[in-house]
């Protein structure tokens, strides 16, 4: 009963510390979901993610941008800037044929020039299941993968700030250098492949024409 007594509350305290892991996640997301939404109003939030959606149904349709196939799902978080005209989010991707063992995060980025949006995505994050859970050949679920996109792709959108009249109450402000760190610069300030582009926006619109483009290359070539 004594070699018992120890293991249970070993097991209990184990359980109950995943239990509040997840209790964690799901707070750490209402958070961002709530305070993104509130700055663009709830009409214009689904109306961009939307959008967002539309579009990457369409690069699907056109094998456009991001090697990727049914089934897909855009997350439901988009985070926005202050003057919310950039966000990023992302795309999770179960890999279903029978020899997969992961499944991906693709990173997904908005950003509104002259009144309209534009998409495109950036880094891919590979998710070896054996590191999430014991069977290998079942994709990870949607839930899972959206607890692993707060820890890697969300995390930081809010600082805490210690509020000026009140030392015990904690304020939050937006990460402004994660929409920075979308805008991949090369070391000579030029914009990845677009050496001539001299501004972020310029990167933006070359990046969605260059994708059309190698399209349409393809399509006369074959």
């Amino acid at each position: 009963m004594f070699l018992i007594v120890p293991f249970l509350l070993f097991s209990c305290k184990k359980e109950l510390t995943e239990e509040q892991n997840n209790e964690n996640f799901k707070k750490k997301r209402e958070q961002y979901f709530s305070y993104s939404k509130k700055l663009t109003g709830d009409k214009e939030y689904f109306s961009i993610y939307k959008k967002a959606n539309d579009t990457i149904a369409n690069w699907v349709s056109n094998s456009l941008e991001i090697p990727i196939i049914n089934p897909y799902q855009l997350d439901s978080l988009l985070c926005f800037n202050k003057q919310k005209n950039r966000f990023y989010g992302a795309v999770l991707k179960q890999t279903m044929v029978e020899e997969g063992v992961q499944d991906y995060i693709y990173d997904f980025y908005g950003v509104k020039i002259k009144g309209k949006w534009y998409f495109f995505r950036g880094s891919t994050l590979v998710l070896p299941r054996e590191y999430y859970q014991e069977d290998i050949h079942t994709p990870l679920s949607l839930e899972k993968m959206k607890k692993i996109a707060v820890q890697n792709v969300f995390s930081g959108y809010l600082i805490e700030t210690p509020s000026a009249t009140n030392s015990n109450k904690v304020k939050y402000k937006i990460n402004d250098s994660k929409f920075i760190n979308m805008e991949n610069r090369n070391n000579d300030g030029t914009f990845a492949s677009c050496y001539n582009c001299k501004t972020f926006d310029e990167f933006v619109i070359y990046r969605v024409n260059k994708n059309w483009k190698n399209k349409i290359d393809s399509t006369q070539n074959n």
